[in-house]
């Protein structure tokens, strides 16, 4: 079944073909583009679209080198007729095959990432020998190399050596007859190298005259003892000729030899450059691919219409096929209609030729059983057609055509005769197509044709919003309810008397004005929903990005959560090392003892206290948590349950927290996050491994003055550790002015210490910004 041409007419599919075609790069490249057949198979338009998503894909990121147009048909067709080749139609074909060779390498080793391209070039033949024998004879300029042959070179060296021999018996005979010669130099005419002889001079020179002046004063006379050279001269020049036609004979043979091959590689190149050309159209139109189906199924996200320049066009959102088999469109002149049947129409039949949509992703485009649009003024004055002939002329055709999966558009359906028959035709046209199962949507102004589609189970009403306060169309497409003409409104705006549009309003009947009196009312209560859901979708962003600094926090504590188990862990990890080697050293002692006796004894008891010293925490961490003490002590063991560690109470608690000791570090919990140990039945041996080691007396200042960044920063990690461990609230780091380097370093680990509540620069008096004083937490 052939596409309705007054359809694609109309839906200007021409448009888009010369758009697409201006972006190929080589002739036969715009030739398909201009040319390339709409198609019904699904598996087609699927690989088609997939081709261009390749194209789209391969421009962004690895854009193969541009291609200058070249035409290598006429050469191919010539070769293979038997012709022989001229040079720049040699270089045409020789032009094919670099540009093959160039595509071929360029895909196949990215045939993953693109593999519909690459299925194309590995149908590109690379003709290494004839390209390369094209190229050692013929120039880029079209001279024919004496590279071509042995005995071309032999010709032109010896047309060299007579030419050279030639102008030297010139120069003599010039030097011998100035006085006879008109000026002292030498010519060519018809091929022959003659003298400027005044003709009162002509006895004093033998030779043939080839030529002379128009006054007659001057003969061109080609001298006695040239005329045998020149005779040579022309004899290879004859031979060169001959050579070169033999020459480029033997490359037509050549081409024609291969001419299946070159065919099929122009083929694939064709199509390659198709694709591309289809890629460069979907960046520039900023288009999608669409989702295919053959269920009669439309949807389009946020399309424009391609003609449109995309700063002016308003997209629209319209849906077909699922849940209604007809859509009826109203609203106000110029106010969009006969633009979106238009968009609708022209992006399907985008979509049968490969193309991708200017379109959001999501939009979904089924393959019809045919296209039918009746859109514009039909009206002929030569063949005596009226508007409302031109128009069903072709909705009759479309009626006797159209069926279950087709897609028909009729623009303004019913018009241009009586409204009351207008509208019962058109209700007969949209029940007759829709019992048929076509897709349709249909445009009108006719209030009966609103009711008609709002009772209608498989029709629904949309409309072209119109602002009411500015009377000016918007041109968005409203899914679900019906569109007023504004017909008087707008005449009023435009200037018409009071009088008259009261007149109008006044004879409309009582219910064609309750019907555009309501579809106000909608209208209206539209935009306050509109209005409301936006306020609600800008509340619930804010929630989600509440939620998500939220959540950021949360991810930032249970960071510093991690740090401080990974410390801990370390310094455990170094505890227990020690441990071991002090108990490699006693079981070492107690091997050496020879016998049992007071010293072996201590050192077993010794081990004992180091085992349970070591298994003591654990056995607390794994036994049910006592009841909350009546008080809290100085001292008291707890264990930390957010780490799964024990420390030792620095204070007593105060504001629901507590400063407790965990190894070296003294840090703030929440006091519901702790729980007090029971005491030992037996106290353990006084070692560093039973209780913390004491805080040792900590200077008031850290002098890093003078000292390179990698020195500074243990000796300032250590120096923290052991203030916070002394309990006290602030010190003073020395890090000295010089050029800011150790300054900057220092502040920055500050900034990321969990302990450090602030950090400011001493008081001019006091060092100025060659000091940092330090305040901790909790203190």
């Amino acid at each position: 079944m052939e596409w309705d041409a007054q359809t694609l007419q109309v839906l200007e599919l021409d448009y888009v073909r010369q758009e697409w075609a201006k972006r190929a790069d080589t002739p036969f490249g715009r030739e398909h583009a201009l040319t390339r057949d709409l198609s019904r198979d699904e598996t087609l338009v699927a690989l088609r679209l997939q081709e261009t998503d390749d194209a789209v894909r391969l421009l962004q990121r690895e854009p193969p080198s541009p291609v200058r147009g070249f035409e290598p048909r006429p050469a191919l067709q010539k070769a293979t007729k038997g012709g022989a080749l001229s040079p720049d139609e040699l270089l045409s074909v020789q032009r094919l095959l670099q540009t093959a060779r160039l595509y071929k390498s360029h895909l196949l080793p990215r045939a993953e990432r693109y593999p519909r391209l690459a299925r194309y070039a590995e149908r590109l033949h690379t003709l290494h020998t004839l390209e390369k024998h094209i190229a050692q004879c013929i120039a880029p300029s079209g001279e024919v190399l004496d590279t071509a042959s042995e005995r071309l070179a032999q010709l032109r060296r010896d047309q060299q050596r007579l030419h050279k021999r030639i102008t030297e018996e010139l120069q003599r005979l010039i030097h011998t007859l100035r006085d006879a010669l008109q000026e002292p130099h030498y010519t060519i005419r018809g091929g022959r190298y003659c003298l400027p002889v005044r003709s009162d001079s002509r006895g004093r020179v033998k030779g043939i005259v080839h030529d002379a002046s128009a006054s007659g004063a001057t003969l061109f006379i080609e001298p006695e003892p040239l005329i045998e050279l020149g005779n040579r001269l022309r004899e290879l020049h004859a031979a060169e000729q001959e050579e070169i036609d033999a020459i480029l004979y033997g490359l037509s043979r050549a081409v024609e030899a291969e001419s299946d091959a070159l065919h099929e590689t122009l083929d694939a190149l064709t199509l390659i450059d198709a694709a591309l050309a289809a890629g460069r159209l979907a960046l520039d139109w900023d288009c999608t691919m669409p989702a295919l189906n053959t269920q009669g199924e439309w949807k389009l996200r946020k399309a424009r219409h391609p003609m449109i320049p995309r700063e002016r066009a308003q997209p629209i959102d319209l849906e077909l096929g699922r849940e209604w088999l007809g859509v009826l469109i109203t609203g106000p002149n110029t106010g969009g209609k006969t633009v979106s049947l238009k968009t609708l129409g022209l992006l399907t039949l985008m979509t049968l030729l490969g193309l991708h949509i200017p379109a959001l992703e999501g939009s979904r485009i089924a393959i019809p059983n045919g296209i039918y649009a009746d859109i514009g003024d039909e009206q002929s004055l030569q063949q005596s057609l009226s508007t409302f002939s031109g128009h069903m002329r072709h909705i009759i055709r479309y009626l006797a055509q159209a069926g279950r999966y087709s897609l028909v558009l009729l623009d303004e359906l019913g018009a241009g005769t009586d409204p009351t028959e207008g509208a019962a035709l058109a209700r007969a046209i949209l029940q007759t197509l829709l019992e048929r199962e076509a897709r349709v949507v249909a445009t009108t102004h006719y209030g009966e044709l609103k009711a008609f589609a709002h009772r209608h189970p498989q029709l629904i009403n949309a409309a072209m919003e119109f602002d009411l306060e500015t009377l000016q169309p918007t041109y968005r497409l409203l899914m679900g309810a019906p569109g007023a003409s504004h017909a008087i409104e707008i005449a009023r705006r435009l200037g018409l008397p009071p009088r008259v549009a009261q007149l109008a309003t006044e004879s409309l009947g009582v219910q064609e004005a309750t019907l555009t009196e309501m579809i106000q009312d909608l209208e209206r209560a539209r935009r306050h929903a509109e209005q409301a859901e936006a306020e609600w979708r800008a509340k619930l962003q804010e929630l989600a990005e509440r939620e998500a600094r939220l959540n950021a926090d949360r991810a930032a504590l249970e960071h510093d959560k991690q740090t401080y188990k990974q410390r801990l862990q370390q310094e455990m990890e170094q505890v227990l090392e020690q441990a071991r080697a002090e108990a490699e050293q006693i079981l070492r002692q107690l091997r050496q003892a020879p016998r049992e006796s007071k010293q072996t004894a201590q050192l077993r008891e010794q081990m004992h206290q180091l085992v349970e010293g070591v298994r003591a925490p654990r056995e607390r961490a794994s036994a049910t948590p006592p009841d909350q003490p009546a008080e809290w002590r100085a001292g008291m063991r707890v264990r930390i349950r957010s780490l799964s560690k024990e420390g030792t109470l620095a204070e007593p608690p105060s504001d629901g927290k507590a400063q407790v000791f965990v190894g070296k570090l003294r840090m703030a919990f929440p006091l519901s996050d702790l729980e007090p140990l029971p005491d030992p039945q037996q106290k353990p041996a006084p070692t560093r491994y039973s209780k913390p080691r004491p805080p040792q007396p900590v200077p008031l200042e850290l002098d890093l003055h003078g000292r390179r960044v990698e020195e500074a920063l243990p000796l300032l990690e250590k120096y923290l550790d052991d203030a916070i461990l002394a309990g006290l609230g602030s010190v003073r780091i020395n890090h000295g002015r010089g050029t800011g380097t150790l300054r900057s370093v220092v502040h920055q680990y500050l900034k990321s210490h969990p302990q450090v509540r602030g950090f400011h620069l001493a008081p001019q008096h006091e060092g100025g910004d060659g000091v940092t004083i330090v305040l901790f937490r909790g203190r």
